[in-house]
């Protein structure tokens, strides 16, 4: 019985390396096929890839991979290995089919479809009893904005006869431009959901708090970012003109993002703090996309890349923590400067590019963001103003209450970290800092 036992955990750590691998491997040939030797990206109308989609399945490959590598702990215990290995890749390609589809319809069913890999994500490797009432949430918060998109995908065949994404679709005539107004609302109301917008938001803080590691990585690195293409996408292929409810929708989502920011700075737990820093960050991003401006549109895809690379990367290294004091709770971990110094500058290093810290990719997307949202009102300056500030006070807070202050009874000071979790944290550095050099190619 222990030969057997013996042979299956060599096997399965054998496909565990295997899988993250392979979703590397996948990251180079998708750079490979889609890139010139001239490093212009190419349009491949047959699935529909352009230079919007391109990066963002890039990030999917290398976020699989990595939180792959980061749930070490769920090959060690021997946790329903291969189920987990397959869940993971599963998501991974749906996500990769939802950024390549030319079809509305197949946009709407790849988009959903991915509810349902998070969802067993949370459920069976999740930590506490609450995580079915996480994934309650998740699931009707998201339903129920789908729900409008797909009567108008409908209503969408009817007028136009197609749901070719590559052809001009043509707008229904409507007696008053109020009613097209609210139809494009409605259209986006799944995609505002998924961001999610602040109002719309309470799913994702539970989500994050209850999901294990990976469930929290691929939520805040891809699954977001569904929300921010699907906008793109509506608005680039269907809408062709700006609306007002438009600086409505830009304005929710910068007041949320000082609100949320505000609201990091009274959380006791780790992750939702980081879960709502992201409410934050996509509020802005929001705004540039819906700015009508080209270069709001690229600045929001770098906001995309760099809040995947950092949120990433903050959620492993709190699981890190997390596995050696216990507890996610500002107020038990602390210390850990004394204890591991290296994994503490780590730590600082993750953190100031979360708070867009020269020179990494954070940064410039912050600052042009800023300048697209700011040609649109000037009084939108104030809510950028303080949402820069606010979001550097809570990411300092997080950083000074786990690394410094006494040492906790619950730090287990002999339960050093593996040389393969500093990889982890290199991998999600490093891309953050060179692709500022590369930023006018992905643009």
């Amino acid at each position: 019985m222990s030969a057997f036992s013996t042979v299956m955990t060599k096997n399965s750590k054998m496909n565990w390396y295997k899988m993250s691998w392979i979703s590397h491997f996948m990251f180079f040939m998708i750079t490979l096929n889609f890139f010139s030797p001239m490093n212009i990206p190419k349009i491949n109308y047959e699935w529909f890839s352009d230079n919007f989609s391109v990066p963002l399945m890039m990030l999917s490959c290398w976020i699989t991979g990595l939180m792959i590598m980061s749930s070490y702990k769920i090959l060690k215990n021997n946790n329903l290995v291969s189920f987990f290995l397959l869940n993971v890749m599963i998501l991974n390609f749906i996500i990769i089919m939802v950024f390549t589809q030319k079809s509305l319809f197949s946009l709407y069913i790849f988009f959903e479809a991915s509810l349902i890999p998070t969802l067993i994500l949370i459920l069976m490797w999740g930590y506490q009893p609450e995580r079915l009432q996480a994934g309650m949430y998740m699931m009707i918060y998201t339903i129920l904005g789908a729900l409008p998109f797909l009567i108008n995908i409908f209503f969408i065949y009817s007028h136009n006869a197609h749901l070719n994404l590559l052809i001009m679709m043509s707008l229904p005539i409507m007696p008053y431009q109020a009613m097209i107004s609210f139809w494009w609302l409605f259209i986006i109301l799944v995609f505002l959901v998924k961001l999610p917008i602040y109002s719309f938001h309470l799913w994702l803080p539970k989500a994050h708090v209850e999901a294990p590691v990976a469930g929290s990585m691929i939520l805040a690195a891809l699954l977001l970012k569904l929300g921010g293409y699907g906008i793109n996408t509506i608005n680039n292929n269907i809408f062709k003109y700006n609306f007002v409810l438009n600086y409505f929708i830009i304005t929710l989502g910068l007041v949320g993002g000082v609100l949320s920011s505000l609201i990091c700075l009274r959380q006791s737990d780790m992750k939702a703090l980081i879960a709502y820093s992201s409410v934050g960050h996509m509020g802005l991003m929001l705004a540039g996309l819906l700015s009508s401006f080209e270069f709001g549109l690229k600045m929001a895809l770098l906001m995309m890349i760099a809040h995947g690379l950092s949120s990433s990367g903050l959620f492993s290294m709190s699981n890190m923590m997390y596995e050696k004091s216990g507890s996610r709770s500002l107020f038990i971990t602390k210390g850990f400067i004394s204890l591991v110094p290296t994994f503490s500058m780590s730590f600082f290093l993750m953190c100031s590019i979360n708070m867009a810290a020269p020179p990494s990719i954070n940064l410039l997307s912050e600052a042009g963001l800023m300048i697209s949202t700011v040609s649109i009102s000037k009084f939108l300056m104030i809510l950028l103003a303080l949402m820069a500030f606010v979001s550097a006070v809570y990411t300092l807070f997080l950083f000074t209450n786990t690394q410094h202050g006494k040492i906790s009874s619950f730090v287990n000071p002999f339960n050093n970290f593996k040389p393969l979790y500093y990889n982890v944290i290199f991998l999600h550095w490093i891309p953050a800092q060179l692709l500022i050099l590369l930023s006018t190619t992905i643009c």
